[in-house]
């Protein structure tokens, strides 16, 4: 089982295109796309961290948590309503989690995890990383301060192995 992270999906958007600068015509190839991506990193035994802003709409959200591998955690963004939505609607989704919490260490991945930028979070003061999920291109992933954004669109449109970044930042260090 690998443990991934990543944010900013906004399945069914129109404007992420735009607003984001996606290489897509349409809606429809977006979300197509971005399954493409995230199936092609993950397993069925994994488990990804969405850092905020996974769809724009409840059945868009539903499509999309259908199609995708792995068990999904989702932590509240700027536009999570359409899951609070779907959560609301289902006792359960037989692969997502809809977190109760903004902030939060996770011992499994030994990383604090937030969709929002922090100036401080557990155990900063211990060097573990802070990562989290805000698409603004001010909050960029940055070794010196133990940032990582795991936005989507900085990441090939794929869930990154928190491994794999934690071994190149500790390459850089």
């Amino acid at each position: 089982m690998k443990v991934f992270v990543t944010s900013n999906q906004q399945f069914g958007r129109p404007n992420a295109i735009k607003l984001y600068g996606r290489p897509f015509d349409t809606v429809e190839e977006m979300n197509n796309h971005l399954i493409e991506q995230w199936n092609s990193v993950v397993s069925k035994d994994d488990v990804v961290y969405v850092l905020g802003n996974f769809a724009w709409d409840p059945e868009t959200a539903e499509a999309a948590v259908m199609s995708l591998n792995g068990e999904i955690i989702v932590l509240p963004g700027e536009y999570d309503k359409a899951m609070e939505e779907l959560d609301s609607m289902h006792d359960t989704l037989p692969n997502v989690i809809f977190a109760s919490f903004d902030v939060e260490y996770i011992t499994e991945i030994k990383a604090a995890i937030s969709y929002w930028p922090l100036l401080d979070w557990p155990l900063k003061s211990k060097g573990v990383p802070s990562v989290i999920g805000h698409p603004s291109p001010e909050y960029t992933s940055d070794h010196k301060r133990n940032v990582i954004n795991c936005k989507c669109d900085a990441w090939d449109f794929k869930p990154v192995d928190v491994d794999k970044i934690r071994d190149l930042f500790n390459s850089i260090k």
